[in-house]
């Protein structure tokens, strides 16, 4: 409890500086704006509060996901909220896992069974997003090609657009996050329009993915992690996930 309280009272720069930008598109409840702004969610919230305990300043910048990796590789911005994995990037400790989930219209009957439950149907799924780290991802990479039976959205609204294009009857089914998807449909007000059809077998390590070639990687890695113990330390961290009915 003393190296807590001396890690929350201490002078940020006895332990860093520097601004960190960190990027990413709206994916509420982990990144989630208004006006055009990055303003709170989950992973923001969790990465300012550990950064900052260890003397450094988060700033959101809100970009399409795959230009946010863009833009980190070329040294930009200085990392990226919950991105894929990716050679250009550096991943931190996991901040949380989220489970990602198949979507249809309600009047459907389709359930995802495994891999080959999907090969024949279109899918909707975002650009360059994650889903679990492993075989869907894979998948997805293996078909990324004209002609395939995915259909790509893009953009820093890309979870709407394929909620809409699902609603319309673009396809048939879409991939999404359970807690995405949850906020998605009631913004919408569609949460009785759509059904869940099914989830992914492995969960997505949800990390902050730094610029490979800083130098300074390193350190706001390790950083991140001795916040994130200074705030699971005081409770705060438990406070955050609850606040974000964030699971463990």
């Amino acid at each position: 409890m003393l190296a807590t309280l001396f890690w929350l009272s201490a002078p940020q720069q006895a332990f860093g500086e520097g601004v960190l930008r960190l990027a990413s598109d709206d994916w509420c409840p982990y990144v989630c704006t208004k006006d055009g702004k990055i303003v709170n969610g989950y992973l923001v919230e969790v990465t300012a509060k550990s950064m900052a305990a260890m003397g450094y300043r988060v700033e959101p910048v809100l970009l399409p996901l795959n230009r946010a990796m863009s833009m980190s590789a070329s040294g930009d911005v200085e990392g990226v909220y919950a991105p894929p994995a990716d050679a250009r990037l550096r991943p931190s400790t996991v901040i949380a896992y989220s489970r990602a989930c198949f979507y249809t219209r309600a009047d459907s009957t389709w359930m995802y069974r495994g891999p080959a439950s999907i090969e024949i149907l279109r899918l909707g799924v975002i650009d360059d997003y994650g889903y679990d780290d492993g075989p869907m991802d894979a998948y997805i990479a293996r078909h990324h090609k004209p002609g395939s039976m995915l259909d790509f959205s893009f953009g820093a609204t890309a979870g709407t657009t394929n909620v809409q294009k699902l609603l319309s009857g673009r396809f048939p089914v879409m991939l999404e996050h359970e807690s995405v998807m949850r906020l998605l449909s009631k913004d919408l007000a569609a949460t009785r329009h759509v059904r869940q059809a099914g989830c992914l077998e492995q969960p997505l390590p949800l990390r902050i993915g730094f610029a490979l070639q800083d130098m300074r990687k390193t350190a706001w890695i390790r950083a991140l992690a001795d916040g994130m113990k200074v705030l699971q330390a005081s409770g705060e961290l438990a406070a955050i996930r609850e606040r974000y009915h964030i699971g463990q």
